[in-house]
């Protein structure tokens, strides 16, 4: 387990990497794999920057003796997920359970787009597969034809370590899905922190109830293992996600590239659109045409409100 002690001694500034953020204090982790405690400086704060678990910062020593660390200088992010907040994750396993709770897929497919958005690999596990064989092997069978990687694993038995281990070599690897899949197990298992909180299933809700309470990161494997609260819900407009964005995130399309009568087809029915040709599952075309109308729509509004915010301009 990570040690959390201050090496009062040590008055050089230094680089290291933000592994826990409760409450304001932050818990950076040095080359040397000494933690210390400190606090952003005030400029973050003017700045609208908030730093973030997996951010790689710069920290000084302060004169106050409660709090000896400031972090003064963030290095350039890789990428930014929202929600949870998590930066420079280089892998994300998407893990969603067949039942208990039932997979929401609109969720899913959300997440591959974000990781395509993000350059993350995602990797696709699927859990409970016992307790529904049929929804799994679908669900395998769906994704790993467009070209996802896919880990399938059964709820009475534990997951094997080697089968996540492979994925952690110099990699930052998060978590992300539905909560109650099992995500906050599996990271028990892998930190071997055994008593760590593993919530139950709320049967009369059938959705999984929050474990983790926090964002933190763990050194695994020659890399860090992310354990963060699992995504309940998230936004395309909130997540800036455009249309362009939606259609990276659909692998599918790649096979009917310049087939379509227009070159800005968007597959939501035009004159000419190759669609029937692209394999596409139904579900994930139903999909895919909610998130395009739901991204444009957003970006018309956002076009129309620059519009009138530059006529007004005009006209003072």
């Amino acid at each position: 387990m990570i040690s959390d002690n201050i090496n009062q001694d040590n008055t050089e500034p230094f680089d290291g990497l933000i592994i826990k953020g409760v409450g304001g204090l932050y818990t950076v982790r040095r080359g040397d794999g000494i933690c210390v405690k400190a606090k952003p400086r005030g400029i973050f704060r003017k700045k609208r920057i908030i730093p973030t678990v997996g951010d790689y910062v710069y920290v000084e020593p302060t004169t106050d003796p409660d709090v000896p660390y400031a972090i003064s200088d963030i290095q350039p992010r890789k990428n930014l997920m929202i929600r949870p907040p998590i930066a420079n994750v280089d892998l994300l396993f998407l893990t969603f359970s067949t039942m208990q709770p039932s997979p929401y897929l609109e969720l899913l497919d959300k997440l591959l787009i974000l990781c395509h958005k993000n350059n993350i690999i995602p990797v696709i596990w699927i859990t409970k597969m016992d307790l529904d064989p049929e929804t799994g092997r679908a669900m395998r069978d769906i994704y790993h034809g467009v070209g996802y990687e896919v880990i399938c694993t059964s709820f009475e038995e534990v997951p094997d370590k080697s089968i996540f281990i492979k994925y952690f070599n110099h990699r930052t690897v998060g978590f992300a899905g539905q909560s109650g899949v099992g995500k906050s197990t599996l990271c028990n298992l892998l930190t071997g922190i055994s008593e760590r909180e593993v919530g139950k299933i709320s049967d009369r809700l059938n959705q999984g109830k929050h474990t983790t309470r926090h964002v933190e990161l763990f050194p695994f494997a020659q890399g860090y293992l992310i354990d963060s609260p699992g995504f309940t819900n998230l936004d395309i407009m909130e997540a800036d996600i455009s249309v362009s964005d939606i259609r990276q995130g659909y692998p599918e399309y790649d096979k009917i590239r310049g087939q379509c009568q227009f070159d800005d087809c968007l597959h939501l029915g035009e004159k000419g659109c190759a669609v029937d040709k692209s394999g596409i599952h139904p579900g994930r075309l139903d999909r895919y045409r909610a998130f395009i109308k739901t991204a444009r729509d957003n970006e018309y509004n956002k076009r129309n409100k620059r519009e009138n915010r530059h006529v007004a301009e005009d006209e003072r």
